[in-house]
C-alpha cells in the first residue's frame, strides 16, 4: 500500500497571477512523492513560462501536457464536445493521461493546506475496497484574492449539504468541488472518457462515484478556495431568499443551467445506462421527465424520488423555474 502513486491533475489557463502559489502548496504536501501533471489550454500570459521554470526546478515532479508555444492540447478529444465547458474539457484531457493509484484535481488559483493530500488519503483508505470506485472530498475555506478569509466553511457559505450523495440528489445538485476531491484508480478508469455533455467535470465524477461506488466527506477545510474576477464558477451564497429574488434578473442563465443539467443527465444515461440497476434507471427516467411535467406533477416527482436540493426554497423553486419541455 505504501508504494502506491499519487498524482495531481492541474488545469491551467492564463493563471500567471496565482499558479506559483498553488504549485508551491502542492509541492509542500506532507504526503511524499506526489507527481503533478499539468495541462495548459493555450495561455497567452506568462503561465507556460512559469510552469516550465517549476518543471526545471523540480525534476521528476512536474510534467507538462499541451504546453509548448500556446498549443491547445489534443483537439481530437474535444471534437463534438461543445456541451462541455473548456475547463472541464481540459480536466478530461488530463484524466485521459493520468496514471496513478490516487488522483487529486487542482485548480490553478487555490492554495492547499500542507496535510490535504495526506488527510484525504487516510479517509480513502478507510472506505475503499478492491475494485470499487471511491471518492473523498473535503470542505474548503473561502478566501479573497489575497487569501483573506471570506468564510471558514465553503459548505456553510454556499448552503451546501455534503451528505447529499445519493444518485437522485446528485442529479439535481453537486456538493463535490473538483479542487477538493481525491479518487482511486477504479473511479479514474470509469471517468477517463469524455461524455457527450456535462455541466462540469466534478459533477460528472460525483455522479459516477455515487452510481457505482462510494463517497465520503472530510468535514474540515483542507484548502483555501480563492475567489477573484476570473473564477469559472466560484463560491456563491446560494439558496437564500436574496438569491432566489434575483433569479428573474438572470433568467436566461437559469434556463441555460437547467438545460445543461438535463443534458448531463441524458449523457449519463447514454454512457452508463446498461450498467445502472433497475432502480437507478427508474430514478434517471423520472428526473428527465421533470421538464415535461406541470408544477404539481414536478412536486410529486421530486418528493417521490428525493430530488432535493440543499435548500428547501430551491427545491420548491424547481417546480416553477424548470423551463417546460427544455431541449437538451
Amino acid at each position: 500500500m505504501e508504494n502506491r502513486r499519487t498524482e495531481v491533475l492541474l488545469a491551467s489557463y492564463n493563471g500567471e497571477k496565482y499558479i506559483g502559489q498553488q504549485l508551491d502548496s502542492i509541492l509542500g504536501q506532507t504526503l511524499p512523492g506526489i507527481r503533478i501533471l499539468v495541462s495548459d489550454d493555450g495561455s497567452t500570459d506568462g503561465t507556460v513560462e512559469i510552469l516550465k521554470q517549476y518543471q526545471r526546478d523540480n525534476p521528476g515532479r512536474i510534467f507538462l501536457s499541451g504546453c509548448p508555444e500556446n498549443e491547445t492540447g489534443d483537439k481530437t478529444l474535444e471534437a463534438g464536445k461543445a456541451d462541455i465547458p473548456p475547463a472541464a474539457r481540459n480536466f478530461f484531457r488530463l484524466l485521459s493521461q493520468a496514471d496513478a493509484d490516487y488522483v487529486l484535481l487542482s485548480d490553478q488559483d487555490d492554495v492547499w493546506m500542507q496535510e490535504k493530500a495526506e488527510r484525504l488519503l487516510e479517509r480513502m483508505r478507510d472506505i475503499e475496497t478492491d475494485g470499487v470506485p471511491a471518492l473523498v472530498f473535503s470542505d474548503m475555506e473561502v478566501a479573497d484574492c489575497r487569501l483573506g478569509q471570506i468564510a471558514p466553511s465553503f459548505f456553510d457559505y454556499s448552503h451546501c449539504d455534503p451528505t447529499r450523495l445519493s444518485l437522485a440528489e446528485l442529479l439535481v445538485e453537486n456538493p463535490v468541488t473538483g479542487g477538493a476531491l481525491m479518487m482511486n484508480r477504479p473511479l479514474l478508469e470509469l471517468v477517463r472518457e469524455m461524455p457527450a455533455a456535462c455541466f462540469m467535470h466534478d459533477w460528472w465524477i460525483a455522479l459516477c462515484a455515487s452510481a457505482f461506488g462510494v463517497i465520503s466527506c472530510v468535514r474540515r477545510p483542507l484548502s483555501l478556495y480563492r475567489q477573484h474576477d476570473a473564477n469559472v464558477l466560484g463560491a456563491k451564497a446560494s439558496g437564500s431568499l436574496e438569491d432566489l429574488a434575483g433569479r428573474p434578473d438572470r433568467q436566461a442563465q437559469v434556463e441555460e443551467n437547467y438545460r445543461r443539467m438535463f443534458a448531463q443527465a441524458a449523457a449519463f444515461g447514454k454512457m452508463y445506462g446498461r450498467q445502472l440497476t433497475d432502480g437507478q434507471r427508474a430514478v434517471l427516467r423520472a428526473f428527465l421527465a421533470l421538464p415535461l411535467q406541470s408544477p404539481a406533477g414536478r412536486l410529486r416527482n421530486i418528493v417521490r424520488n428525493h430530488f432535493y436540493k440543499s435548500s428547501k426554497l430551491q427545491t420548491m423553486a424547481m417546480c416553477f423555474t424548470i423551463p417546460r419541455g427544455v431541449n437538451w
